[in-house]
């Protein structure tokens, strides 16, 4: 890559929200003596909670500590234009190393602020890359002496315990002024997996399949038109975040029953964490992410689990993000947890921000849970919105009740809501930390205020799938009970991540690199014309509130973006090739002709044959019924010189197109050729 002053660069409107966030936690003015405070995450709301004493000295406890990027302003300005088709940056994706050079903290900063930790008899934890995060560990005594704080415990309304630093962190001048802020002060969040299971008393509607007539991983594939990879098979590396262990052989039983073949599952341990398994839903969230991903993907080529399971959430989140960055490893992430911006704290906030910036510069695109209790999240009745699903370099997935037909034919979707039933509701709304990013306005109106969305302010979802758990997928778990029907934004949220890897994969098999963060992609053709080839299901009846439960309405669906399920579902095969065809520089010189197809058939296929012209990367292979009503056949992607059309009928004509692609575009003046099949 050739070398750029990156703090020459004007910083691009879409990202201003999030480099300003990210900037201006900084250590505050108050001191005393050589003392001084930081931002820390002790004084988050704490609903309900009752004083039960102080924290046991000899605890061990990790917190991170934040130190800033360099610039966050041009590190937010390089994940603009590396998304923007035409740039000169576009798709030039930076490695772990490159990125820490040009925005990640001062390797010097760092190092003081590590020997600072030893000399108060802190563990520093894992260092990553951009060593904009620091994990440290260290008896609570010798945490309360090192950041002058006290720690006690607290009881929840619900009977839970935890603990929480009686004030914000205070350090000496000179490492207070290196640092930008400290997570992990307070354990009131800890395991939060976004899954639904059933309600004893209800039952669920039992159109799939699998066990307990919930959908199977063919149903999915079937209802949503998930084909095989275009092409380049075995190339995509998923991963997903965890609280806690699984058990590898409840997996094993889930590609068996489904007929999946094995797909490598390795684990990594985040920050020294053990493995185990330490709670019986986060182990049911582990095995529903893996088995989603690869009931949407099941010839991926590898699934990463990054588990953390004895930190606090924000610390788990945080870390885990950061191990994500450094290792560079996966390519499409899905994050089944979250909480309300206002518990999850702006500390924890912004830096999780500084390390999704990371990876979205690493060309790493990351798919989080909307949320599972409607429009109020955790503290009804307000409207709330879950992090990490309203960040803005991440997308939000919200969830829907599905609704199918014979052999798994897709019938319709419309917003999930049970909250009536105990059984939820997808979360949706507006943030009220973030700015509306630029991929959710057009033509300078925001795409959400047609159906009561927010002008200003981050709008969530982006996109859905199916979660409600009555019209749930089965997951085998022997720890809950073996076969399971479950939903939540928890299933949503992999399922996404499945499809766009076959997407990416579709990107990288034609030279054109990763497709990275999916937003710009996901607006663009959301917002674009689909009237042969639909890239979305679009839902538009429902709402995410219960105004009859409490005295604030939600969020209603309607056509084309809504706050319930943003763009709505995938019809997989158009989209994962429409994203992929999105990331083509039009600028560039169009691809050759091939030779004129050859075709020979049979009563329910043609088979096409043809000469690549030099330079032609792939053939997108167009057809329609050659009459009146233009009935558009199922586009292919193929890299080769032949393509089989199935599934036609009989005695019919049809026109079919063989249009090359190369990383100048699609070359739509190849001719038509009219072909008939056999009787």
């Amino acid at each position: 890559m050739r070398k750029i002053d990156f703090r020459k660069l004007p910083l691009h409107a879409a990202y201003l929200g999030a480099a300003i966030a990210a900037s201006a936690v900084l250590p505050e003015t108050a001191s005393a003596g050589s003392m001084m405070a930081i931002a820390s995450d002790a004084m988050l709301p704490h609903p309900g909670a009752r004083l039960a004493g102080p924290t046991q000295k000899g605890r061990q406890v990790t917190i991170a500590l934040v130190l800033p990027s360099r610039d966050p302003q041009a590190a937010a300005n390089y994940v603009a234009r590396v998304g923007k088709p035409g740039d000169s940056l576009y798709h030039q994706y930076l490695s772990p190393a490159e990125y820490a050079s040009h925005f990640g903290a001062s390797e010097s900063d760092y190092g003081a602020v590590v020997a600072w930790a030893h000399e108060n008899g802190l563990t520093p934890g894992e260092t990553f890359a951009a060593r904009t995060v620091l994990p440290l560990t260290g008896t609570v005594a010798a945490l309360e002496a090192a950041l002058g704080v006290t720690f006690h415990d607290y009881t929840k309304p619900s009977g839970e315990t935890f603990y929480s630093a009686d004030k914000t962190a205070r350090l000496p001048a000179g490492i207070a002024g290196l640092v930008s802020g400290a997570v992990g002060l307070t354990s009131y969040s800890h395991f939060l997996p976004l899954l639904r299971k059933l309600p004893q008393a209800v039952h669920p509607n039992g159109e799939g399949s699998g066990p307990g007539s919930a959908f199977s991983a063919a149903d999915l594939r079937a209802v949503y038109n998930i084909k095989p990879q275009l092409f380049t098979p075995g190339t995509q590396t998923l991963g997903v975040f965890e609280q806690g262990g699984f058990a590898p052989s409840d997996v094993t039983t889930y590609l068996a029953k489904m007929k999946i073949a094995a797909v490598p599952v390795s684990v990594r341990k985040v920050d020294g964490y053990s493995g185990v398994i330490d709670d019986p839903d986060v182990e049911l969230e582990a095995v529903l992410d893996i088995d989603m991903q690869l009931a949407v993907n099941p010839v991926a080529k590898k699934i990463v689990v990054y588990e953390d399971g004895t930190d606090s959430f924000q610390v788990a989140l945080l870390d885990s993000l950061s191990a994500m960055a450094s290792d560079k490893s996966v390519q499409s992430i899905s994050i089944s947890y979250g909480q309300d911006e206002a518990l999850q704290g702006s500390v924890a906030i912004a830096a999780e921000n500084t390390v999704l910036t990371q990876l979205a510069a690493q060309g790493q695109a990351v798919f989080v849970s909307a949320g599972d209790s409607g429009a109020y999240g955790d503290e009804p009745p307000a409207l709330n919105v879950a992090d990490p699903a309203s960040q803005p370099l991440v997308t939000a997935v919200g969830g829907t009740s599905l609704y199918t037909g014979a052999k798994e034919t897709y019938v319709g979707e419309e917003t999930w809501n049970d909250i009536g039933l105990g059984a939820g509701a997808t979360g949706g709304g507006v943030s009220s930390v973030w700015a509306i990013p630029s991929y959710q306005v057009s033509y300078g109106t925001s795409v959400a205020v047609s159906n009561g969305g927010s002008s200003t302010y981050r709008n969530v979802p982006d996109v859905a799938a199916v979660a409600n758990p009555l019209t749930g997928v089965a997951v085998y778990s022997a720890i809950n009970g073996g076969w399971i029907t479950i939903g939540g934004t928890s299933a949503s949220a992999p399922l996404w991540a499945g499809m766009y890897s076959i997407a990416n994969a579709a990107s990288e098999g034609l030279g054109l690199g990763a497709l990275g963060f999916a937003n710009p992609g996901i607006y663009a053709l959301g917002g674009g014309l689909q009237f042969f080839y639909p890239d979305f299901y679009d839902i538009f009846d429902g709402t995410n509130g219960a105004a009859f439960i409490y005295s604030t309405g939600g969020f209603n669906a309607g056509y084309f973006y809504d706050n319930t399920t943003g763009w709505g579902s995938f019809n997989a095969n158009n989209l994962a090739l429409d994203l992929a065809l999105f990331t083509i520089n039009t600028g560039s010189t169009p691809p050759a002709l091939p030779s004129l197809p050859k075709a020979t058939s049979t009563a329910n296929s043609i088979t096409l044959t043809w000469k690549a012209a030099k330079g032609d990367t792939a053939f997108l292979i167009l057809g329609e019924v050659d009459n009146a009503s233009e009935t558009t056949l199922p586009r292919q992607l193929v890299k080769g010189g032949t393509a089989t059309i199935t599934g036609l009928a009989p005695s019919t004509y049809y026109k079919i197109q063989v249009a090359p692609l190369s990383a100048g575009g699609v070359n739509h003046q190849a001719p038509f050729i009219y072909v008939s099949t056999t009787k």
